[in-house]
């Protein structure tokens, strides 16, 4: 049972009936992955729009205003759509405030929706990582700079849909999406962080410990939930609280990240008894490795690996999977320098793997 047969089974009764739980938490993480623009970007409630009406609107779109979810976004996400918008659960939830942004100059990729979930509280969903480049390097940033620009959006957008909304306040994410949460929670006002019940985390990077050691973040840090599937990556990604849970999915490796891969039952979500070995041992191999670069040498690598993927003049990672060959025919016109930064970091990551596995013996 994954969040698809949990719309089947809940979705009779309203949020006023059977509480709000952590299994919602990831479908409304979901929803701001989708493209609203023109759809739901009324600036409160009396402008807002329901998902029954959303979702209408939005297949009532020519095909190619609608666009394709990508590469690594789950190709279930329409299908979640159409299965929230004709339930009783979530169909009368109003959405508002719909912006996104993508900015090639200050590599900058950030979405997100505001819902207000029809318990006296609105849920602020913040897009993970979508299709294009330029949301993938700034993803990559995060291991060199204290602070990346969706971050500062994110502050930003929480900080106005509170203005916009009385009552509490729930705000999460999947992926990127959930680092973007934790971020704008533990730096939001004091007064806003009263009004906060929960911060969800789903498989979401952490942050440098200027971050986790302030008094915002402990302020909150009792309300944030991270999820995990027992093979995960992102979300071991730098420093994380250890609170968290860590659950079952049906898929393999790298694609456990995929949120309708995870095992539902009832309103929670299926545990593991905790994270693969493998998992354990890549999230070490990881670690070791960026503690062995300077922060220099971090950007260097990160700017060098953004060249290779940009240099067939790809802008997402459709355009990259659709022409292989003209991806990788383009690597031999990198720079030297980068040709050569790439190289030796693969050299020094599979040799930190080696020495990290040995360890283990």
């Amino acid at each position: 049972m994954n969040i698809l047969d949990y719309i089947d089974w809940r979705g009779d009764l309203a949020v006023t009936v059977s509480p709000f739980c952590e299994v919602d938490n990831l479908i409304l993480a979901m929803l701001s992955f989708l493209d609203l623009r023109g759809i739901a970007e009324g600036k409160n409630l009396r402008e807002s729009i329901s998902l029954r009406d959303a979702t209408a609107a939005y297949f009532a779109l020519p095909k190619s205003q609608i666009h394709g979810t990508g590469a690594l976004i789950p190709k279930e996400l329409p299908t979640l759509f159409e299965k929230a918008a004709k339930s009783v659960r979530f169909g009368g939830m109003r959405l508002f405030r719909f912006t996104e942004t993508v900015d090639k100059v200050t590599e900058t990729q950030f979405a997100a929706l505001s819902i207000s979930v029809g318990d006296g509280t609105t849920y602020v969903s913040f897009r993970g990582t979508d299709d294009t480049l330029v949301g993938w390097k700034e993803d990559l940033n995060m291991g060199f700079m204290e602070e990346v620009p969706a971050q500062r959006y994110a502050l930003d957008y929480l900080s106005g849909t509170a203005r916009a909304v009385r009552g509490k306040l729930r705000v999460g994410g999947h992926s990127k999406g959930g680092n973007l949460a934790i971020y704008a929670a533990a730096n939001a006002e004091k007064r806003l962080q009263s009004r906060l019940v929960a911060v969800y985390n789903n498989d979401g990077p952490g942050f440098g410990k200027s971050l986790t050691n302030t008094a915002g973040y402990l302020a909150v840090s009792d309300r944030i939930l991270t999820v995990l599937p027992h093979f995960s990556v992102v979300g071991l990604l730098l420093e994380h609280d250890k609170r968290g849970k860590v659950v079952v999915s049906t898929a393999t490796g790298l694609w456990q990240h995929d949120p309708f891969s995870w095992e539902v039952k009832g309103c929670s979500f299926v545990l593991s008894p905790g994270l693969s070995r493998e998992s354990r041992t890549l999230e070490r191999t990881i670690k070791a490795w960026v503690a062995g670069m300077t922060v220099d040498e971090r950007r260097e690598t990160v700017e060098a690996i953004y060249q290779a993927f940009t240099a067939s003049r790809a802008e997402t990672l459709t355009d990259i999977v659709s022409d292989k060959f003209e991806f990788i025919k383009s690597l031999r016109h990198l720079d030297p320098a980068a040709r050569k930064i790439i190289l030796t970091t693969g050299r020094l990551f599979l040799k930190e793997g080696v020495r990290t596995a040995a360890k283990r013996k």
